[in-house]
């Protein structure tokens, strides 16, 4: 399906919505790399009621995420930017107590609606030739009662196959 889906914006909603569905994900973003960052492409959270980018949600208005630093060395702070640039699935079971990640935007963006993002799956989609073209972050796995849970290590390789299939796809639109 994602292979026959020519509209960009259309595709990369499709996207998103079903890695989230594949492992039961609260929410996600889709970045794509763009001028040596990660430009937000589409942004969903079910909780918070997030709607930003794709086809039917608002306009995304959150500013790139550098991939590198003004003195030119690797941005290895942001989760997605580290998976973008080393090209590995990142898999933090707790946000607030991560090391080694700056967190302190999803920590404001958890501090208004006194929402919770706990667990990250953030995974770089690469091309037929092996190029990170962007990268697929889950967050909050949800158990059968909907409580946010870590992402077990059987999703990765699930959402990693489909998140090349996707840059594939995204690569043909």
């Amino acid at each position: 399906a994602l292979s026959s889906e020519r509209d960009i914006d259309a595709l990369l909603e499709r996207i998103l919505e079903a890695a989230r569905e594949l492992v039961d994900a609260d929410g996600g973003t889709l970045y794509l790399v763009k001028d040596d960052a990660l430009a937000f492409q589409v942004l969903r959270n079910d909780s918070l009621g997030y709607s930003y980018g794709g086809r039917d949600g608002e306009p995304v208005a959150f500013p790139p995420l550098p991939l590198h630093l003004p003195d030119g060395r690797d941005n290895d702070t942001m989760v997605a930017a580290v998976a973008a640039l080393s090209g590995r699935t990142i898999n933090i079971e707790d946000a607030y107590a991560a090391e080694g990640f700056d967190f302190s935007g999803t920590r404001r963006i958890d501090a208004s609606p006194g929402y919770r993002s706990q667990s990250f799956l953030t995974v770089p989609m690469k091309d037929h030739d092996g190029q990170v073209v962007g990268v697929l972050q889950l967050i909050n796995a949800k158990n059968n009662k909907g409580k946010a849970v870590a992402f077990s290590k059987k999703d990765e390789p699930l959402i990693l196959h489909f998140a090349n299939m996707a840059a594939v796809a995204i690569e043909r639109a």
